[in-house]
């Protein structure tokens, strides 16, 4: 009889185990793709934010010194990230991030897409570049002309 009483305690015994441990990777589970998410989210958000400042001080810099010129620089964006204009006052880039809710509230996102843009300092000339990305990885040229325009290219 004592055999039996141990073999029936060591059967519940794996029983909880196992029902605490379903328990626990039910409540666990969901709580770690939302942090995969939005861990996702805020390292492509930075990303493009730091090369996107990075292409404005370079276009700020060359814009600012005489003459005329070419720089090269490696930009990357993430596979969700997409510049999509320039105009004599700023870079524009849009993120698309996860449909977490809620919406973050900096930056500015509507519908799963940040829209944000990178201040430049042209003064009166004038620039022009190609839509990049998303999930770009490469050189960019950027040419100052002898008329002080700037222009911004795929390598």
């Amino acid at each position: 009889m004592n055999k039996k009483i141990k073999g029936q305690i060591a059967i519940e015994y794996i029983i909880f185990i196992a029902i605490f441990l379903l328990f626990f990777q039910a409540i666990l589970k969901p709580t770690v793709d939302f942090a995969e998410v939005v861990i996702t989210d805020v390292q492509s958000v930075s990303v493009s934010k730091e090369n996107v400042t990075n292409l404005a001080n370079n276009i700020n810099s060359l814009e600012s010194s005489l003459g005329y010129g070419k720089r090269i620089m490696f930009f990357y964006l993430p596979g969700n990230a997409i510049l999509k204009s320039c105009s004599d006052t700023s870079l524009n880039y849009e993120i698309t991030i996860s449909k977490v809710k809620p919406d973050p509230p900096n930056p500015p996102c509507q519908n799963g897409v940040c829209t944000l843009s990178e201040d430049l300092y042209l003064g009166s000339n004038s620039i022009t570049c190609d839509v990049i990305g998303p999930g770009f990885t490469g050189n960019l040229v950027i040419e100052k002309t002898q008329t002080g325009d700037i222009d911004v290219s795929i390598q």
